[in-house]
């Protein structure tokens, strides 16, 4: 995997005051709190390596017009944080990128950051075969607000797509979208070494919308049930409360071999709307669909031992078999410490169709 060395936000600035005290071809320093866009090609200029005035320059010219990107989503953070950005919009021209690990850390931006395909640059696509395992990208508290806006398509990473974590200190993560992506080919069924958590999982996350989205063929080999479309939950190592108040909305899962939306953790208000589950083909051409035990379930671990407090509802979504070609229910609370809790709660609307 790619490394790019990056300067904290008090050696960059002062490495800007060292470049730019007078001088014809002097490099301008960044406006405070500016918005940039970013282009990113998979043939674009690379970061990797670069510190000090040299990255500083780099980032000065690179990436700012569709004719010059830069290659990759770290490249892309490097110019932002060089140029002290409040909002930012980062273009992906049409291709196919292998970033993987990817973290939203603190200094990038101080606002928004939206993630767009290109328009008319052909199909954007992040494969990450060759890492093997691990996710895509990750958010923290301290992250920039992410605008992960497709469509364009996240496939074969082992342990899952985008994982959000927030902390005791900074709290939840909060204000993610996820919309219009297609996360596909997901689990050890499809990359061997991975261990396949969720396309996209939650822990200690509130108000997230992930709308729009399609769950293709989300599978382990090993430990099927494992695997989720949508995963709410806590920071595990932090013992932080769950995720709560998400909207899950307009998704369409097909062929997850885990329940396709799980709730763990005391994870609370969470509305599961206007989804599709629909049956697809597996990682070896049998017919299935989704989940073992429901579409939407909350289950209790020794890890937490809690009910969520309410307000997890399922509605107006349609659904069908489970990945074993059985009728499940919408909804069920279920537990591994014999603890019962009614966690999830059908509302109306749900179509069951075979």
């Amino acid at each position: 995997m790619r490394k790019h060395l990056r300067l904290g936000l008090p050696c960059l600035a002062a490495a800007v005051m060292m470049l730019v005290p007078s001088g014809p071809g002097a490099l301008a320093a960044p406006a405070g709190g500016e918005d940039v866009t970013v282009y990113v090609g998979s043939g674009g200029a690379s970061l990797a390596g670069l510190s000090g005035k040299s990255l500083l320059r780099a980032a000065g010219k690179a990436g700012l017009t569709a004719q010059s990107p830069v290659r990759s989503l770290r490249d892309a953070q490097a110019v932002l944080e060089a140029r002290h950005t409040k909002n930012a919009t980062i273009m992906l021209r049409g291709g196919t990128y292998t970033d993987a690990g990817v973290e939203w850390g603190p200094g990038i931006a101080s606002g928004t950051v939206t993630l767009k395909a290109q328009p008319g640059t052909g199909p954007v696509t992040f494969d990450g075969r060759a890492a093997k395992a691990g996710y895509w990208t990750k958010v923290g508290p301290t992250s920039p607000k992410l605008n992960f806006q497709g469509p364009y398509t996240v496939q074969r990473y082992g342990d899952g797509g985008l994982k959000a974590t927030g902390t005791k200190k900074d709290g939840p993560v909060k204000g993610l979208v996820v919309n219009r992506i297609t996360f596909k080919q997901i689990g050890n069924a499809w990359v061997k070494s991975g261990k396949g958590y969720a396309g996209v999982q939650l822990n200690y996350v509130s108000k997230a919308k992930i709308t729009n989205n399609s769950f293709v063929n989300l599978e382990n080999k090993t430990v099927p049930g494992n695997t989720h479309g949508v995963y709410l939950a806590f920071n595990q190592t932090q013992k932080t409360p769950g995720s709560n108040e998400n909207l899950v909305k307009g998704n369409t899962f097909q062929v997850v071999s885990g329940d396709p939306v799980r709730a763990s953790d005391g994870s609370s208000g969470n509305k599961v709307q206007n989804n599709v589950f629909k049956k697809g083909r597996d990682y070896k051409g049998k017919t299935r669909g989704n989940g073992n035990y429901g579409m939407f379930t909350y289950w209790v671990f020794p890890r937490a031992n809690t009910c969520g407090k309410g307000g997890n509802t399922f509605s107006g979504n349609t659904y069908t078999v489970n990945y074993y070609n059985k009728k499940a229910p919408a909804v069920r609370s279920g537990s591994k410490t014999g603890r019962t809790c009614k966690s999830v709660k059908d509302t109306g609307g749900n179509t069951y169709k075979r």
